[in-house]
């Protein structure tokens, strides 16, 4: 991992966008800071935890839907996996949790490790689409923001409005998809080019489930249980702070400091995450020292508890980081992705 180009650059992004989170606290943020975890009340903190994993299990109820046309899952059967991709994540770069969650049900449920991991990326589109849908209904009554905020949103928006569209086209045409696949073919070498039309034809196949317009709805409708369990979090440890912020403000901290995660796509979001919501708190009047620690208490408890799950649910799956991670870059070195790999038992 020491070696990998990817991981020195999420490390590098981390630490510039820590150094800037920390940066306002230079004079007398600190000591403010201090103060505010001392005399935080932390009781409110165990059922911030539990609405966060009742938007966890909302998710493995969507995944479920997503991966209808690959076959019938339980939610709690994918909702350990979920935990396991949020861990992977967690302590890696570049969402490598989509590709342990691909890997895990193509090897235990015997389906396209490809098409799978096509239905976590219809996943983080429609995410990055709710987070912006409650940023323009908010926008709607009034609030607006600002500045390098204003322009993450404008960014964030460009991504993942595209990305939806792109979803969108390649799942409902598939003289499009084709041409799509031809142009990109067009362009590598020809050794590559069989692998990687099966590749992308076992991923299109994953889009399935966004051509009805039905269930395309209830993925909607469980992205935004999804995200208010979440913006639940958010504004149930704003009163172990006693921020005294209206529920929107959270709800508004929720999408920026996801975004910008989903953006930059560090370790566990540290520094772009928590750069966003310090800087969102702040804009709506919260000092910088009591806003600071409320993200250092934050993100502690959004990334901790789910970490240590997801290496219990890993040792309960008989697996571990060593056996999943060094298969990641042939993860679909498998034409019909269903191949394991047992030769690396």
């Amino acid at each position: 991992m020491l070696k990998s180009l990817r991981f020195w650059i999420g490390l590098t992004i981390t630490l510039l966008f820590l150094a800037l989170f920390l940066y306002p606290l230079y004079r007398t943020g600190f000591a403010e800071m201090g103060q505010a975890l001392r005399e935080a009340n932390y009781f409110f903190l165990l059922p911030a935890i539990l609405v966060y994993f009742i938007g966890v299990f909302f998710r493995s109820v969507r995944w479920r839907y997503l991966l209808k046309p690959l076959g019938n899952f339980s939610p709690f059967r994918l909702f350990p996996l979920i935990i396991i991709g949020f861990m992977v994540n967690n302590i890696l770069p570049a969402r490598l949790g989509i590709v342990a969650r691909a890997y895990i049900l193509g090897e235990r449920e015997r389906v396209s490790k490809m098409a799978t991991a096509g239905t976590v990326v219809v996943e983080q589109v429609f995410d990055g689409v709710t987070l912006l849908f409650f940023i323009a209904i908010i926008a709607l009554f009034g609030v607006s923001i600002g500045g390098v905020l204003q322009n993450t949103v404008y960014i964030a928006a460009g991504l993942f409005l595209g990305a939806l569209a792109l979803c969108f086209i390649l799942a409902s045409s598939a003289r499009l998809a084709r041409r799509a696949i031809a142009l990109l073919l067009n362009i590598l070498p020809q050794r590559w080019r069989g692998r990687v039309e099966e590749w992308l034809v076992r991923l299109i196949e994953g889009l399935g489930m966004i051509r009805s317009p039905g269930k395309l709805l209830i993925i909607f409708i469980v992205s935004v249980l999804v995200w208010l369990c979440e913006a639940g979090m958010f504004y149930l440890v704003a009163f172990s702070f006693n921020l005294g912020q209206p529920f929107y403000v959270l709800l508004l901290a929720t999408s920026i400091s996801n975004l910008a995660w989903a953006l930059l796509m560090t370790q566990g979001g540290l520094g772009s995450f928590d750069l966003a919501c310090q800087q969102t708190l702040v804009f709506f009047g919260v000092t910088v020292g009591v806003a600071s620690s409320y993200v250092l208490v934050l993100h502690a408890i959004l990334l901790l508890p789910v970490t240590a799950l997801g290496f219990i649910f890993l040792w309960w799956e008989n697996l571990s980081l060593a056996k999943i991670m060094p298969r990641r870059e042939r993860l679909a070195e498998s034409y019909d992705g269903n191949d394991a790999l047992e030769d690396e038992e």
